[in-house]
């Protein structure tokens, strides 16, 4: 077989700008696009309840933990993971 040499039709990649030293960082995102302020449907253990998302911490391992306030008062889950949720309603953002 010939040696081919292949190309990018795509061009040379943009050059990464790193982010200036003091400068906020992104807000992180789920995979899911959840953030704090958002409603989420969790399942936790087979039970189903609607939360207020209040905070996302990363762990070291790259999954997030959600830190959640049940809408309704007989459910007493305050975290869940990301894989736990099964739908979200987006705050409306200005």
């Amino acid at each position: 077989m010939a040696d081919v040499l292949q190309f990018s039709l795509l061009g040379d990649p943009e050059p990464v700008a790193m982010p200036e030293r003091g400068a906020p960082a992104p807000a992180r995102l789920t995979s899911k696009g959840i953030a704090p302020g958002d409603i989420v449907e969790v399942d936790r253990k087979g039970r189903r309840f609607h939360a207020l998302v209040e905070a996302i911490e990363q762990r070291d391992s790259g999954r997030f933990d959600l830190s959640v306030r049940p809408l309704d008062g007989r459910s007493t889950w305050r975290t869940a993971t990301v894989s736990d949720v099964l739908g979200v309603w987006r705050r409306a953002r200005p």
